[in-house]
């Protein structure tokens, strides 16, 4: 766990507390037990009548508290009826918040949120592969379109030690584009990407030669040879448990695409 090597550094520094803890005690979810025999009796009741003891110490996620702990009934994780696992646990708990909720297999729960969590982000959440129209280069005063299909929705289904399906789903809920003109940048609908989006550039872009010294310069962007055109994707997680569904937030996925943008102009006829 190399993300804790400051917690041991900090706990380096109060060893001595450490080393009061005799050689029998074991670390249990109230705390650390010192009692003959060294074991714990808190049990969580899982669906089916089957009790198990809170053994095993995971790290998981939860959109409230990011990165944590919480007790878990099976493997994996650090195993407290191991002393050798002692130390260990003791700087998880001391580095990492505890997780909100409770240690069951209903909607809501640490470790069904956390596998849930687990499972969308390993999905293959594409980023946009936007399309331009005129794609060489855009023209002032006449209108981009920009296109990016949105990818179908992405289902896991997996079956439960206690026979349940867990379900989890990604879908694009949304697609934002900032047309790199700092005009407003607007959230659109996966649909309206996928039919076409406009926008109307107003000002050129140049090489910063043409910029400084074509007769024409001064009508280009002071600073830009392309407007670089950022479209992203908005996934959106979900999992249901027996039917109820439950958020759990959304990861985005973004291109940048450089665009040139030209202009033209009449010119009478002698």
């Amino acid at each position: 766990m190399a993300a804790l090597a400051p917690a041991i550094l900090v706990l380096a520094l109060v060893g001595p507390a450490l080393d009061a803890v005799d050689d029998g005690c074991v670390t249990t979810p109230t705390g650390i037990d010192c009692t003959a025999g060294g074991t714990t009796t808190t049990t969580v009741t899982i669906p089916g009548g089957t009790s198990l003891p809170l053994r095993w110490l995971r790290v998981g996620w939860h959109p409230d508290a990011g990165d944590c702990w919480y007790w878990a009934t099976t493997p994996p994780g650090l195993d407290s009826w191991d002393s050798a696992n002692d130390h260990e646990i003791i700087l998880t708990r001391w580095a990492l918040p505890h997780c909100p909720g409770t240690v069951t297999t209903g909607p809501g729960s640490v470790e069904i949120h956390s596998r849930a969590w687990q499972v969308f982000r390993a999905f293959p959440l594409a980023a946009p592969a936007p399309h331009l129209a005129p794609d060489e280069a855009g023209i002032t005063g006449l209108a981009t379109i920009l296109t990016a299909a949105a990818p179908s929705r992405l289902v896991h289904n997996e079956r439960l030690p206690d026979g349940s399906t867990l379900k989890v789903t990604a879908t694009v809920a949304s697609v934002v584009i900032d047309w790199g003109d700092e005009t407003p940048v607007f959230g659109r609908s996966p649909g309206s990407a996928t039919r076409g989006v406009e926008h109307i550039y107003s000002i050129k872009t140049c090489p910063p030669a043409y910029r400084e010294t074509h007769p024409a310069g001064h009508r280009c962007h002071p600073t830009l040879t392309d407007y670089p055109i950022v479209v992203t994707f908005h996934w959106f997680g979900a999992y249901s448990l027996r039917g109820e569904y439950t958020t759990l937030g959304t990861i985005e996925r973004t291109t940048i695409v450089p665009y040139d943008v030209d202009e033209v102009i009449g010119v009478p006829s002698s």
